[in-house]
């Protein structure tokens, strides 16, 4: 059989874990590991000599210090702890929402976000998750909305301060631009019309000073192939954003740059909102 890999050798014991971890942070004595980690000694002697027989660790005068490999290793291994951390607080959200819609060096990031919420429906409150949205941006002074879909509610509730952006699929603004035609609104948009470009999205998200909000797509319950016993929808049935009955709120620091970072990326490939409007809808353009 082949042998583990570095990752899987030092995952596999709390003690390797615990030695390498340690030693990413400081070089360590053998004493402060005795008297720090929870084991017997003859544990720790045990996982400090095999990590040094694989070249992951060397003792120097001052102690236990990683090897360049080492280092590697703890990385990995602390950002695999991190995304374990993550997926635990709502594993259910996990398994029944799409993420391939975020870019894949967004969701690599999503485990610095930390502390989050889902908040859900209820048969109580079958609004609860759109009302807790509408609720933070009518609190905002300012934010940055992205979304795939028109929503009346959450059109009213935009700040209209100069800050405020938003980033909007052509099929959104094809029906909020219809209902205007349709006499359903008095005004086309108290925003300026640099404040909105046209994107790309399959999600819906909204950052402000203080929270991150974004709702994914859910999976579909379609037609099912099996794989070695176990059920899995089909590819080509996947579920929209419009279904979810959950979204995901945070309110630290990182979740706020996470968003930011996220809206700026889309920003940056988006296309101005004008010529847009000027050639689907040329009589609300003049």
């Amino acid at each position: 059989m082949p042998s583990q890999s570095p990752n899987e050798f030092v995952i596999t014991s709390s003690v390797r874990t615990e030695i390498v971890l340690r030693a990413a942070e400081s070089t360590t004595s053998t004493d402060a590991l005795l008297s720090g980690i929870d084991a017997s000694d003859s544990a720790v002697y045990d996982a400090l000599s095999t990590l040094r027989d694989r070249g992951l660790l060397t003792e120097c005068s001052s102690g236990w210090e990683l090897t360049a490999h080492g280092s590697l290793v703890a990385d990995s291994v602390s950002a695999w702890q991190s995304s374990e951390t993550f997926l635990a607080t709502d594993p259910e959200f996990w398994k029944n929402h799409r993420l391939d819609v975020i870019p894949a060096r967004f969701r690599r990031r999503l485990p610095e976000i930390g502390e989050y919420e889902i908040v859900r429906d209820t048969p109580q409150d079958p609004n609860r998750s759109e009302d807790l949205a509408i609720s933070m941006i009518e609190s905002a002074d300012a934010c940055e909305l992205t979304t795939p879909y028109y929503s009346r509610r959450h059109q009213e509730a935009i700040p209209t301060h100069p800050e405020t952006r938003l980033l909007v699929t052509r099929e959104a603004i094809d029906v909020s631009l219809q209902r205007y035609k349709d006499g359903h609104r008095e005004v086309l948009t108290e925003l300026e019309p640099a404040s909105i470009r046209l994107t790309e999205c399959q999600f819906a998200s909204v950052v402000t000073d203080q929270k991150l909000k974004f709702e994914l797509p859910t999976l579909s319950e379609g037609p099912t192939t099996q794989h070695g016993g176990n059920s899995t929808p089909e590819p080509s049935e996947r579920g929209s954003v419009t279904d979810t009955t959950a979204i995901f709120v945070s309110e630290t620091d990182p979740a706020v740059q996470f968003g930011r970072d996220l809206f700026e990326a889309l920003w940056a490939n988006s296309e101005p909102l004008g010529p847009y409007v000027e050639r689907q809808f040329p009589e609300l353009w003049e």
